[in-house]
This record gives structure tokens, C-alpha cells and sequence, in this order.
């Protein structure tokens, strides 16, 4: 589309791998132009990179875009941290690209096109491009062929539109695109789709903000199954960021996904539950009415469900966290809680100086958490800024509320005591969160325990980082080299050492009882706390497991997990629990499959089970 530029600039193979930096330079030949597109995940290998090209082909261009260079009113130092850097391309960069390369033929005035900073000269702000099919598809122009040489199999991410109403001062998708939202054309995504599946492309990650947002997203969803079942399941999946207002297109686009096996699960983003904290982050959520129905809905159909909340956003305070952890838990998002921290981005509002003064937002440079990839084998470090106060969340109160998160996420949403919990709180009412919370005394106040250990272990993982910028990595050598999430890490320690784990547990639900003053009933205690053990998938085959119990258990809990009211109904009842994944002992593909993949879902908990009534028959006169 720009026979200037294909005329006099010649473009060499695109860098993809996370390489030794020397390797990637010593490879290129006097090149004229360099350009990085840079995220969180590879600024660091972009810098390391472009400081050596520079080093060695000084009259190089050295171009950087994307979301990790700063806006134009928000460059501060960049240059003086990176003078090797030549020209830093703000917002949308495909046409400020492309009138850099024709300047570039013509003699290099850059100062003219919008967009851009030239060694500290900053032009005008480029407006956005409304009509985003002008910009020829890279997928459908060839433009990635070379890639498709190469022995990998590839991922792809795609966009149906672009941009994103909302302002959350967390992110720099909305302010990066002034909340307008611009869509291409039917036509070419679904040409672009029939390419992917044509290529046998795996997973397809899409761009878009909010998909759903449009009535037209529903159709796209029904052609993309469409595709998938015209070209023998390509792609296999679809991952998607669902527009988190509109909640019943969202639900009639995820049963298509989820029909043809290709969704990978719905995500509801709350972030926070406390209404001050929403306004704060300048952020609406669905009803909790809503909220929780449609948890149940997904939970009916099958569908698995993330519900996703933030640790350290300006605004909430410890008990605003837990109390927000304690209404999700009671909206049966049970199995499917995930806890993020808050890490701040460069063009996010919650960068702006101005907004973090004003709300005491302090953060610390800590290497990026890039779980399940094996460590030391990346050449560059990454880092991501996190957050460790605010002016409602001091120091100590993010590190207790991190705790909390851990607890909450390796015990109740991995399943470890999630069904003894459950016992506890329905039938006892006992909070989710006071359950958690004593667990985390206990394990204080008994170090020597297999829970004081780890509880112990991970404080000071949390603390390290949080305090000195140390890595949140978690290795568990006995399953493999790769890096965990803090609470998959101890669910897999757990899982080690589990009769003992549970041997220790009856300490804690005495203390649990005292510090509430509360009498557990100790046959119904029992029968769930045997449940419970029981229910936990293992690396070990367990086959068939048979369990002899004086109450409805495992219909109770399965109810109580989807937010059904059902009573505990004593009697005589045969639970059969059946294994069905014959890992035996692979440890490796043990923690693959039901930590790293089965965590959305609950895999972690037997899912087939037979509960049979054994009551004697009463015969009529």
C-alpha cells in the first residue's frame, strides 16, 4: 500500500525470540531503521537490544512504540534514561510508522509528523484513525508469512474493533484511545479468521477491549464456531477480554464458544467490591444481584468462570478487601477466584502524578511475575511497578492483605478446604473470611506445622518483595523447572505432604471453634472432613474410593457451589468417588493439568462422584 516505501526500504526478518542480545545484533547487517513494539513483558530486551545496535551502527534509527513509552506529556526523563532512542511513537502507531519511513527517504524531517518525540522535540498529538480499514491486514497482506517458515507452532492476537469506553485509572486502554471505539469491517475478520484456521493456528488471544459490547459480537462468535467446525477444530481456542456490562450477550457469546469446545472460560473483572473504591478507579460493576446470578448461570451451563479482583487499589482498605472477598464467596464464585495485585502502567491515569499524590500511591520495581516459564532462561530480566501503599492501604495492610489472598486462593478456590469451609459457613455461619483468616492465625501461632511452614514461607516471600523488589517467583522442584503462582506453589507443596496437611487440620478447627465460640456437630464435621480429603485429585491413581458418611455431603456441597439452598439431610449414604485421570505419579503432568490448566474450573476436585442413599426401605403394610 506504499510502493515509496517498499521501493527504497528493505525489511529484514522480524525478531521474535527472546534471545542473547548480542546474538540479535551480531546477526544484523548495517541496518538502517530498528523499531520495537514494547510492552511490559519485553521493554528491558527492547532496551538491551537497541543500546547494542546503537553501540555498534550509531547512524541506526532507533524507533520505540507501544503501551510502555510514555504519552508525550508524561516523557519526563526518558531520553536522558535512554539517549540511544531516537524517536518515541505515542498512541496508535501504524500511520505516524509509516510517515516515519517515507521521511526517512526523503531526507529525515521528522519534526513534523504528529505523534512522535524526535531527541526531546515533541510534535502534536495525533488524532485517531476513525476508518481502521485503511490499515491493510498483516495477516492478509503476508506480512508475517516468513513467520510460518520457522519450526514453531504460533498463537495469533486479533482484533474485531478497537478502543474502549470506559476510564479505569488502573489501565491505559481507555485513556490510551479517548474512549471511542472504531470497528473493521465483517469481510476482512472473517477472512482474517478463515486464514488462522487455514494456517492450523492453536490459540487466537483477541485485542478488543470489551468483546460483546457490540450486538454484532454475537454473530462474529457464531462464525468463528462456524470456521472452527469447517476446518477439523482450528483455531482449538478462543481467549477473550468480555465486555463487563453487558452480561447477557456476553453469556449467549460464551455457550457458542463453550458448544464447540473453543472458549477458555468467561472472565468477570470486578476488581473491587467496595463502592468508594469504584469511584475512586473511576469504575462501574454489574449489580451484585446480576454479578451472582450470572456466576450460577455459567456454573449450570458448564462454563468456566474467573472472577477477577485487585489487590492495592487506591481507595480500599483491608476490610473492604475481605468484605468484598466474603460477598464474592457468598455469590458462589468459589472455585473461581482470582486475586491480582495492582501494578501501574505508564500511561495509566494511576500514574499521573497528580492522582498518585493524591492518594498516596507508592510503588516498587519488582521482576515481572511471569508464571509457568522455566527460570534463568531468559537472558533480560523484566520488571513491572507495584503497588505497596496508599493513602488507605499502608505497607502493613497490603502484605496482610496479600496474605489473605493467599489463603483464600490455595485453600478455597484450589479446593483444599473449600468444601469444609463451605460446611463451616452455611451450616455454622461462620465467614468465609473469619474462616481464612483464623486458618492464617493458626499457622502463626504454629510454626512447626506443615500450614506454619508455608504460611511462614510465603509471608516472607510477600514481604521481600513488597520491602526490597524481590522476585515473586515459586519453584516446586518435585513436579518441574517452571515458576508458580504463590498459591499453586504451596497447593502443590501441600499436595506432597496431604495425610499430614490433614492429620494437622483438626488442631485448627478446634481453634477455629474456641476463638468463635461455637460447637462443631463431630459426626457431620467428619464425614466432610473425609469428603474433603478424599475429593482432591492426586498425582497417584486412587481409582475407585468408597466413603461411608452420615449425611448428604457431597450433594450439599455440589449444591452449595453452584448457590443452591439444600439441606443437609441425615441418614445412611455411599459416596463413590471415581479417578479418572490415570496420571500415575507423573508429578509433571499432574500439576500441568489440573493446577496450570485445571485451575479454572475446579479440576483440582474429582469430578465424578456418586452419592447413594443407603436409608433401609419401609415396607407397607
Amino acid at each position: 500500500t506504499f510502493p515509496e516505501i517498499n521501493k527504497h526500504i528493505e525489511k529484514k526478518n522480524f525478531v521474535i525470540l527472546r534471545e542473547q542480545p548480542t546474538d540479535i545484533v551480531e546477526r544484523l547487517e548495517n541496518p538502517g531503521i530498528a523499531a520495537f513494539s514494547t510492552y511490559v513483558w519485553n521493554f528491558e530486551m527492547s532496551v538491551a537490544v537497541a543500546r547494542l545496535i546503537k553501540e555498534r551502527y550509531p547512524n541506526c534509527l532507533i524507533i520505540f512504540g507501544g503501551p510502555q513509552v510514555p504519552d508525550s506529556i508524561r516523557l519526563e526523563d526518558f531520553f536522558e534514561r535512554y539517549p540511544f532512542i531516537d524517536i518515541a511513537v505515542h498512541g496508535e502507531g501504524e500511520v505516524t510508522f509509516s510517515e516515519i519511513l517515507l521521511a526517512y527517504i526523503n531526507g529525515g524531517d521528522f519534526k513534523t509528523i504528529p505523534g512522535l518525540t524526535y531527541h526531546g522535540f515533541t510534535t502534536e498529538i495525533r488524532t485517531r484513525v476513525r476508518d481502521l480499514n485503511t490499515f491493510p491486514s498483516p495477516y492478509l497482506t503476508g506480512v508475517f508469512d516468513e513467520l510460518l517458515t520457522l519450526p514453531y507452532h504460533y498463537q495469533t492476537v486479533w482484533e474485531t474493533d478497537r478502543g474502549c469506553p470506559y476510564a479505569c485509572t488502573f489501565c491505559d486502554w481507555g485513556s490510551m484511545t479517548a474512549q471511542k471505539m472504531f470497528q473493521f469491517d465483517d469481510d476482512r475478520i472473517y477472512k482474517e479468521m478463515e486464514l488462522f484456521a487455514e494456517m492450523k493456528i492453536s490459540h487466537v488471544y483477541m485485542g478488543n477491549a470489551n468483546f460483546g459490547i457490540f450486538p454484532r459480537d454475537v454473530e462474529i462468535a457464531r462464525r468463528i464456531a462456524e470456521i472452527n467446525e469447517k476446518h477439523g477444530g482450528y483455531p482449538q481456542k478462543i481467549r477473550v477480554n468480555f465486555a463487563k456490562n453487558d452480561a447477557e450477550r456476553v453469556f449467549e457469546i460464551a455457550k457458542i464458544f463453550n458448544k464447540q469446545k473453543m472458549d477458555k472460560g468467561i472472565t468477570l473483572s470486578v476488581q473491587s467490591m467496595d463502592p468508594e473504591t469504584l469511584v475512586t478507579i473511576k469504575r462501574s460493576n454489574l449489580k451484585f444481584d446480576t454479578l451472582s446470578s450470572f456466576v450460577k448461570k455459567y456454573e449450570e451451563e458448564g462454563i468456566d468462570t474467573v472472577v477477577e479482583i485487585i489487590v492495592g487499589l487506591p481507595g480500599e482498605t483491608y476490610k473492604t478487601f475481605k468484605d468484598g472477598i466474603e460477598s464474592l464467596l457468598g455469590a458462589s464464585a468459589h472455585n473461581s477466584l482470582w486475586i491480582y495485585r495492582c501494578t501501574v502502567l505508564p500511561n495509566a491515569p494511576m500514574n499521573y502524578t497528580e492522582y498518585k499524590k493524591k492518594h498516596g500511591i507508592k510503588t516498587i520495581r519488582t521482576p515481572i511475575e511471569l508464571n509457568h516459564t522455566v527460570p534463568g532462561l531468559d537472558p533480560v530480566q523484566e520488571y513491572e511497578e507495584t503497588i505497596w501503599e496508599t493513602a488507605t492501604l499502608p505497607q502493613a495492610d497490603v502484605i496482610r492483605t496479600l496474605v489473605l489472598a493467599w489463603a483464600v486462593q490455595t485453600f478455597h478456590a484450589l479446593g483444599l478446604l473449600e468444601a469444609v469451609a463451605i460446611y463451616a459457613n452455611k451450616l455454622n455461619n461462620i465467614k468465609y473470611t473469619t474462616f481464612y483468616e483464623r486458618l492464617i492465625e493458626y499457622a502463626e501461632h504454629n510454626p512447626k506445622t506443615s500450614l506454619g511452614q508455608e504460611y511462614l514461607a510465603i509471608k516472607d516471600k510477600i514481604e521481600n518483595a513488597i520491602k526490597n523488589g524481590g522476585s515473586w517467583e515459586s519453584i516446586v522442584p518435585e513436579y518441574n523447572e517452571q515458576t508458580w503462582a504463590l498459591e499453586e506453589a504451596s497447593y502443590l507443596r501441600f499436595m506432597l505432604q496431604l495425610r499430614t496437611f490433614f492429620s494437622e487440620i483438626n488442631g485448627f478447627l478446634d481453634f477455629l471453634q474456641k476463638s468463635e465460640g461455637f460447637t462443631f456437630d463431630s459426626e457431620t464435621l467428619s464425614d466432610f472432613l473425609k469428603y474433603q480429603e478424599a475429593a482432591i485429585v492426586r498425582a497417584e491413581n486412587t481409582g475407585v474410593t468408597e466413603l461411608k458418611v452420615g449425611s448428604s455431603v457431597h450433594s450439599f456441597f455440589r449444591n452449595a457451589m453452584m448457590g443452591h439452598d439444600e439441606k443437609l439431610q441425615k441418614g445412611n449414604y455411599l459416596i463413590k468417588i471415581t479417578d479418572t485421570h490415570d496420571f500415575n505419579g507423573d508429578k509433571n503432568r499432574y500439576a500441568t493439568e489440573i493446577v496450570f490448566w485445571g485451575r479454572r474450573g475446579g479440576k483440582s476436585l474429582h469430578q465424578k462422584v456418586e452419592e447413594i442413599s443407603m436409608q433401609p426401605e419401609i415396607k407397607q403394610k
